[in-house]
């Protein structure tokens, strides 16, 4: 199971070829870097993570790929795998990955080759649960969330993965740990807290019995989550109360990422992207130039990247 170094006909990029020959002269803003295909039909791509050398993407029907250029082209990661992808996560050499039917893939070689694994939850009954979220906080210790409320821990890189407890049966769409301080967010509002790096688990009162959808860890107190019918909820004391923003939008919301602790970006339905200036505390529309629904984003420094619907991967730049 190998990294393709060239393109595979399975991922067919597209995209306007003499724009992406002036890509690094553009104006600031949002543009469409590609529209990824698989088998001739535009994928879905769910995640997106950039640390600002690589853009990993990954999406249904087993996509995954990587581009070195800025998202101008690119490479397939072809592991033979039919089940949606959710989230993708990189620290240093190791990559991970999860999705559908207990979907866990793990990378020591910076992608270069991956060990595919499905975590069989006994105690959630004997199907493998979809798993959505992925995040490791030093190249050890990582936390995986999914259906049926499961949250799985790792202390050995992803090699091998223990179930903890949440109390819930909820479906759990993310999580966003900073240390030993965790957050997790799933269906009905559901928002779980732990302060001891998930030994336990308490719930925290949002507000709202929206699906919450991202959440992200500005600072130790600041906390931001999105969810559908627009909510925005923020919190300044790590969650012990939480404030919901007024957007005047009804769409879901999905990606959040920061670069600082002030400037960030969501993005969501119909092509929507929001940002702030100032922690989260009041957000601004930006002209995406699409309509499509987008997932995720990724940003560092002056750079970021959006995926969604219809094989969208969006970039942004802006001179800073």
């Amino acid at each position: 199971m190998k990294l393709s170094r060239t393109l595979i006909s399975g991922i067919f990029l597209t995209g306007l070829l003499a724009a992406l020959g002036s890509y690094a002269a553009a104006q600031q803003g949002w543009s469409q870097a590609q529209t990824i295909k698989q088998n001739g039909n535009q994928a879905t791509v769910s995640a997106v993570f950039y640390n600002g050398d690589e853009v990993w993407v990954v999406g249904a029907q087993g996509l995954i790929a990587r581009s070195y250029d800025d998202a101008r082209t690119f490479n397939e990661v072809d592991l033979g795998v039919d089940a949606g992808l959710n989230d993708v996560f990189a620290r240093g050499d190791r990559v991970w990955i999860v999705g559908d039917a207990g979907t866990i893939l793990v990378s020591t070689d910076g992608g270069r080759s991956f060990v595919k694994s499905l975590h069989n939850s006994h105690s959630k009954g004997p199907a493998a649960l979809d798993l959505y979220s992925i995040q490791f906080i030093d190249p050890d210790n990582g936390f995986i969330v999914g259906d049926q409320g499961l949250i799985l821990a790792s202390t050995n890189g992803g090699t091998s993965w223990r179930e903890q407890t949440s109390g819930t049966d909820a479906q759990l769409f993310h999580l966003s740990f900073q240390g030993k301080r965790g957050w997790v967010v799933g269906t009905g509002g559901l928002i779980l807290h732990t302060r001891d790096g998930g030994k336990n688990w308490y719930r925290q009162q949002a507000g709202t019995t929206d699906d919450l959808n991202r959440v992200y860890n500005v600072s130790e107190e600041t906390i931001l989550i999105t969810g559908d019918n627009g909510a925005l909820l923020r919190s300044e004391n790590a969650g012990a109360t939480w404030d919901r923003i007024d957007l005047k939008i009804r769409e879901p919301l999905f990606g959040i990422s920061f670069v600082d602790k002030k400037t960030g970006w969501v993005v969501g339905y119909k092509g929507r992207v929001i940002r702030t200036y100032d922690g989260g505390r009041s957000w601004v529309d930006q002209v995406s130039s699409t309509n499509a629904d987008l997932f995720s984003v990724a940003f560092h420094k002056h750079r970021g990247y959006a995926v969604g619907r219809d094989g969208l991967v969006m970039t942004y730049w802006e001179k800073r």
